[in-house]
Protein backbone atom coordinates (compact mmCIF):
# COMPACT_ATOMS: atom_id res chain seq x y z
CA UNK A 1 0.00 0.00 0.00
CA UNK A 2 1.28 3.41 -0.89
CA UNK A 3 1.31 6.26 1.86
CA UNK A 4 0.44 9.51 0.37
CA UNK A 5 1.31 13.09 1.43
CA UNK A 6 -2.18 13.69 1.90
CA UNK A 7 -2.22 10.61 4.23
CA UNK A 8 0.33 12.01 6.15
CA UNK A 9 -1.04 15.12 6.26
CA UNK A 10 -4.80 13.42 7.68
CA UNK A 11 -2.83 11.29 9.88
CA UNK A 12 -1.24 13.94 11.66
CA UNK A 13 -4.71 16.06 11.52
CA UNK A 14 -6.39 13.40 13.73
CA UNK A 15 -3.41 13.04 16.04
CA UNK A 16 -3.11 16.60 16.85
CA UNK A 17 -7.24 16.34 17.52
CA UNK A 18 -7.29 13.49 19.55
CA UNK A 19 -4.43 15.08 21.61
CA UNK A 20 -6.14 18.29 21.91
CA UNK A 21 -10.08 16.52 22.73
CA UNK A 22 -7.60 14.41 25.38
CA UNK A 23 -6.95 18.29 27.06
CA UNK A 24 -10.12 19.61 26.81
CA UNK A 25 -12.42 16.67 28.73
CA UNK A 26 -12.55 14.10 31.25
CA UNK A 27 -12.38 10.54 29.97
CA UNK A 28 -15.66 9.17 29.23
CA UNK A 29 -16.84 12.82 28.56
CA UNK A 30 -14.88 13.80 25.21
CA UNK A 31 -17.56 15.82 23.05
CA UNK A 32 -17.19 16.21 19.37
CA UNK A 33 -14.14 18.44 18.13
CA UNK A 34 -16.61 20.18 15.91
CA UNK A 35 -19.84 20.82 16.09
CA UNK A 36 -20.55 19.78 19.85
CA UNK A 37 -23.60 21.83 20.37
CA UNK A 38 -26.74 19.80 19.27
CA UNK A 39 -29.51 21.85 18.70
CA UNK A 40 -32.44 18.75 17.87
CA UNK A 41 -32.01 15.02 16.91
CA UNK A 42 -34.96 14.75 14.26
CA UNK A 43 -36.98 11.79 12.76
CA UNK A 44 -37.83 12.48 8.99
CA UNK A 45 -38.27 10.75 5.37
CA UNK A 46 -35.87 11.31 2.62
CA UNK A 47 -38.21 11.06 -0.84
CA UNK A 48 -36.88 10.54 -4.05
CA UNK A 49 -38.64 12.24 -6.44
CA UNK A 50 -41.21 10.70 -8.77
CA UNK A 51 -39.85 12.37 -11.91
CA UNK A 52 -36.27 12.01 -11.67
CA UNK A 53 -34.69 11.76 -15.09
CA UNK A 54 -33.38 8.40 -16.33
CA UNK A 55 -29.72 10.44 -16.42
CA UNK A 56 -30.24 11.05 -12.63
CA UNK A 57 -31.16 7.60 -11.09
CA UNK A 58 -27.92 6.70 -9.85
CA UNK A 59 -27.05 4.88 -6.28
CA UNK A 60 -30.00 5.86 -3.53
CA UNK A 61 -31.69 8.29 -6.00
CA UNK A 62 -34.54 6.10 -7.24
CA UNK A 63 -37.58 8.09 -8.34
CA UNK A 64 -39.98 7.35 -5.74
CA UNK A 65 -37.82 5.45 -3.31
CA UNK A 66 -38.45 6.83 0.52
CA UNK A 67 -35.65 6.11 3.53
CA UNK A 68 -36.59 7.20 6.75
CA UNK A 69 -34.12 10.00 8.18
CA UNK A 70 -32.86 10.84 10.88
CA UNK A 71 -31.15 14.66 10.98
CA UNK A 72 -28.79 16.54 13.73
CA UNK A 73 -28.87 20.28 13.94
CA UNK A 74 -25.83 21.92 15.34
CA UNK A 75 -23.52 25.17 16.45
CA UNK A 76 -20.28 25.43 14.87
CA UNK A 77 -17.31 25.90 16.49
CA UNK A 78 -15.60 23.64 18.54
CA UNK A 79 -17.17 24.65 22.42
CA UNK A 80 -20.56 24.34 23.52
CA UNK A 81 -22.17 27.81 23.39
CA UNK A 82 -25.36 29.51 23.59
CA UNK A 83 -27.94 29.99 20.64
CA UNK A 84 -27.13 33.98 21.31
CA UNK A 85 -23.49 33.85 19.50
CA UNK A 86 -23.51 34.36 16.23
CA UNK A 87 -22.33 31.04 14.66
CA UNK A 88 -22.51 28.81 11.25
CA UNK A 89 -24.92 26.01 11.61
CA UNK A 90 -24.75 22.35 10.99
CA UNK A 91 -27.11 19.75 9.03
CA UNK A 92 -25.99 15.97 9.47
CA UNK A 93 -28.62 13.77 7.59
CA UNK A 94 -28.29 10.03 7.79
CA UNK A 95 -30.80 7.66 5.72
CA UNK A 96 -31.49 4.44 7.29
CA UNK A 97 -31.35 1.25 4.88
CA UNK A 98 -28.87 1.89 2.12
CA UNK A 99 -26.91 -0.98 1.35
CA UNK A 100 -23.18 -1.05 0.11
CA UNK A 101 -19.58 -0.67 1.17
CA UNK A 102 -19.44 1.71 3.70
CA UNK A 103 -16.14 3.23 5.84
CA UNK A 104 -17.88 2.70 8.98
CA UNK A 105 -18.03 -0.71 10.31
CA UNK A 106 -20.60 0.05 12.82
CA UNK A 107 -23.05 1.74 10.25
CA UNK A 108 -23.80 -0.74 7.53
CA UNK A 109 -26.69 0.46 6.09
CA UNK A 110 -26.98 3.86 6.42
CA UNK A 111 -25.94 6.92 3.99
CA UNK A 112 -24.60 10.04 6.04
CA UNK A 113 -24.66 13.91 4.04
CA UNK A 114 -22.66 16.41 6.18
CA UNK A 115 -23.78 20.46 5.19
CA UNK A 116 -23.34 23.62 6.48
CA UNK A 117 -25.19 27.27 6.33
CA UNK A 118 -22.20 28.48 3.77
CA UNK A 119 -21.23 27.49 0.37
CA UNK A 120 -17.75 26.69 0.92
CA UNK A 121 -15.39 25.27 2.90
CA UNK A 122 -13.08 28.19 4.10
CA UNK A 123 -10.06 26.39 4.94
CA UNK A 124 -10.38 24.48 1.41
CA UNK A 125 -7.12 22.55 1.49
CA UNK A 126 -6.02 19.84 3.15
CA UNK A 127 -2.61 21.29 3.53
CA UNK A 128 -4.05 24.48 4.78
CA UNK A 129 -6.46 22.66 7.10
CA UNK A 130 -3.09 21.04 8.88
CA UNK A 131 -1.16 24.40 9.19
CA UNK A 132 -4.47 25.87 10.85
CA UNK A 133 -4.60 22.87 13.57
CA UNK A 134 -1.16 22.97 14.03
CA UNK A 135 -0.29 26.33 15.01
CA UNK A 136 -4.07 26.99 16.24
CA UNK A 137 -3.72 23.97 18.68
CA UNK A 138 -0.57 22.46 18.75
CA UNK A 139 1.87 25.49 18.62
CA UNK A 140 -0.89 28.16 19.91
CA UNK A 141 0.55 31.03 17.52
CA UNK A 142 -1.55 32.98 16.33
CA UNK A 143 0.62 35.13 14.49
CA UNK A 144 2.12 31.99 12.26
CA UNK A 145 -1.71 31.63 11.57
CA UNK A 146 -2.68 34.22 10.29
CA UNK A 147 0.91 34.09 8.08
CA UNK A 148 0.04 30.79 6.53
CA UNK A 149 -3.25 32.27 5.52
CA UNK A 150 -1.18 35.11 4.18
CA UNK A 151 0.96 32.80 2.19
CA UNK A 152 -1.36 30.81 0.87
CA UNK A 153 -3.35 34.00 -0.48
CA UNK A 154 -6.30 32.89 1.91
CA UNK A 155 -7.41 35.77 3.90
CA UNK A 156 -10.81 35.93 2.37
CA UNK A 157 -11.75 32.78 4.22
CA UNK A 158 -11.44 34.43 7.09
CA UNK A 159 -13.70 37.10 5.97
CA UNK A 160 -16.24 34.42 4.62
CA UNK A 161 -16.52 33.09 8.26
CA UNK A 162 -17.23 36.13 9.82
CA UNK A 163 -19.97 37.06 7.19
CA UNK A 164 -21.63 33.25 7.45
CA UNK A 165 -21.79 33.64 11.47
CA UNK A 166 -25.17 34.97 12.19
CA UNK A 167 -28.26 34.76 14.27
CA UNK A 168 -30.64 32.24 12.27
CA UNK A 169 -34.23 32.70 13.23
CA UNK A 170 -34.51 28.86 13.29
CA UNK A 171 -32.16 25.81 11.78
CA UNK A 172 -35.22 24.71 9.90
CA UNK A 173 -35.41 28.07 7.94
CA UNK A 174 -32.10 28.18 6.30
CA UNK A 175 -30.03 26.93 3.48
CA UNK A 176 -27.56 24.57 3.98
CA UNK A 177 -24.60 22.97 1.39
CA UNK A 178 -22.45 20.33 1.14
CA UNK A 179 -19.54 22.55 0.78
CA UNK A 180 -17.09 19.78 0.12
CA UNK A 181 -17.13 17.67 -3.65
CA UNK A 182 -18.57 14.05 -3.62
CA UNK A 183 -19.19 11.35 -6.38
CA UNK A 184 -22.43 10.71 -8.34
CA UNK A 185 -22.05 7.73 -9.85
CA UNK A 186 -19.36 8.48 -12.53
CA UNK A 187 -19.96 12.64 -11.94
CA UNK A 188 -18.82 15.17 -9.04
CA UNK A 189 -21.20 17.31 -7.48
CA UNK A 190 -22.03 19.39 -4.39
CA UNK A 191 -25.47 19.00 -2.47
CA UNK A 192 -27.43 21.98 -1.09
CA UNK A 193 -30.70 21.36 0.93
CA UNK A 194 -32.95 24.49 0.78
CA UNK A 195 -35.80 25.31 2.91
CA UNK A 196 -39.32 24.96 1.42
CA UNK A 197 -41.57 24.98 4.72
CA UNK A 198 -44.75 27.23 4.64
CA UNK A 199 -43.86 28.49 7.94
CA UNK A 200 -41.56 30.53 8.90
CA UNK A 201 -39.93 31.26 12.65
CA UNK A 202 -39.74 34.64 13.96
CA UNK A 203 -37.01 36.03 15.44
CA UNK A 204 -37.53 36.88 19.57
CA UNK A 205 -37.31 39.98 21.04
CA UNK A 206 -35.08 38.64 23.73
CA UNK A 207 -32.57 35.81 22.66
CA UNK A 208 -32.15 32.96 24.76
CA UNK A 209 -29.37 30.38 24.94
CA UNK A 210 -31.81 27.65 23.63
CA UNK A 211 -34.09 29.72 21.42
CA UNK A 212 -32.70 28.13 18.16
CA UNK A 213 -33.70 24.85 19.53
CA UNK A 214 -37.20 26.40 20.86
CA UNK A 215 -38.38 28.16 17.69
CA UNK A 216 -37.76 24.66 15.77
CA UNK A 217 -39.82 22.56 18.58
CA UNK A 218 -42.30 25.39 18.14
CA UNK A 219 -42.29 25.56 13.76
CA UNK A 220 -42.64 20.82 14.22
CA UNK A 221 -45.99 21.36 17.38
CA UNK A 222 -47.93 22.58 14.73
CA UNK A 223 -46.44 22.05 11.12
CA UNK A 224 -44.01 19.92 8.91
CA UNK A 225 -40.68 21.02 7.87
CA UNK A 226 -40.13 20.47 4.06
CA UNK A 227 -36.53 20.70 2.09
CA UNK A 228 -35.63 20.36 -1.60
CA UNK A 229 -32.23 18.18 -1.86
CA UNK A 230 -30.64 19.54 -4.98
CA UNK A 231 -27.19 18.24 -6.80
CA UNK A 232 -24.54 20.85 -8.61
CA UNK A 233 -23.10 18.97 -11.12
CA UNK A 234 -19.16 19.96 -11.87
CA UNK A 235 -19.06 21.22 -15.30
CA UNK A 236 -14.95 21.53 -15.60
CA UNK A 237 -11.81 20.86 -13.11
CA UNK A 238 -10.47 24.32 -13.51
CA UNK A 239 -13.72 26.79 -12.21
CA UNK A 240 -15.11 23.79 -9.93
CA UNK A 241 -12.21 22.25 -8.41
CA UNK A 242 -12.01 18.97 -6.02
CA UNK A 243 -9.16 19.61 -3.96
CA UNK A 244 -9.91 23.70 -2.80
CA UNK A 245 -13.37 23.65 -1.53
CA UNK A 246 -13.13 27.03 -0.85
CA UNK A 247 -13.67 28.04 -4.10
CA UNK A 248 -17.41 28.57 -4.61
CA UNK A 249 -18.89 26.74 -7.80
CA UNK A 250 -21.23 28.80 -10.04
CA UNK A 251 -24.69 28.74 -9.74
CA UNK A 252 -25.65 30.26 -12.92
CA UNK A 253 -23.00 28.16 -14.71
CA UNK A 254 -24.31 25.32 -12.94
CA UNK A 255 -27.76 25.24 -11.60
CA UNK A 256 -28.43 22.95 -8.58
CA UNK A 257 -30.86 20.01 -9.95
CA UNK A 258 -33.40 18.72 -7.94
CA UNK A 259 -33.05 14.51 -7.05
CA UNK A 260 -35.29 14.66 -3.66
CA UNK A 261 -37.48 15.90 -0.70
CA UNK A 262 -36.84 15.83 3.29
CA UNK A 263 -39.91 15.89 5.03
CA UNK A 264 -39.81 16.41 8.98
CA UNK A 265 -43.23 15.79 10.46
CA UNK A 266 -44.67 17.29 13.17
CA UNK A 267 -42.71 15.36 16.41
CA UNK A 268 -41.70 16.13 19.89
CA UNK A 269 -38.21 16.54 19.85
CA UNK A 270 -37.16 17.98 23.18
CA UNK A 271 -37.28 14.88 25.41
CA UNK A 272 -34.47 13.39 27.61
CA UNK A 273 -33.77 10.53 25.41
CA UNK A 274 -33.30 12.73 22.47
CA UNK A 275 -31.38 15.25 23.98
CA UNK A 276 -28.53 12.24 24.99
CA UNK A 277 -29.01 10.80 21.97
CA UNK A 278 -28.10 14.56 19.84
CA UNK A 279 -24.81 14.86 22.31
CA UNK A 280 -23.72 11.22 22.58
CA UNK A 281 -24.10 10.11 19.30
CA UNK A 282 -26.01 6.93 17.87
CA UNK A 283 -24.81 4.01 18.54
CA UNK A 284 -26.65 1.25 16.75
CA UNK A 285 -29.33 0.67 14.13
CA UNK A 286 -31.65 -0.42 16.60
CA UNK A 287 -31.56 3.04 18.41
CA UNK A 288 -32.04 4.74 14.90
CA UNK A 289 -35.28 2.24 14.31
CA UNK A 290 -36.58 3.28 17.85
CA UNK A 291 -37.19 7.00 16.71
CA UNK A 292 -39.62 6.25 13.78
Amino acid sequence: MVVTENDLLTQEIICILEEQLKKDYKEGNTKRDAHPKGLGLLKAEFKVIDSLPEELNVGICEPGKVYSTLIRFSSGGNKVKSDKSKDLRGMAIKLIGVKGEKYSRDEKYTQDFILLTMPTMPIGTLPLFRDVIYYALKKKNPFMLLYKFIEKGNLKSIKDIIVNRKNQTSTLDVRYWSTTPYMYGNRVVKYSVIPKSKYKSQMPKVLTKEYLSDNMQKHLSEYEAIFDFVVQFQLNEKEMPINDSSIEWDEKKSPFIKVAEIIIPKQNFRTEEREKLVDEGLITVEQKIALR
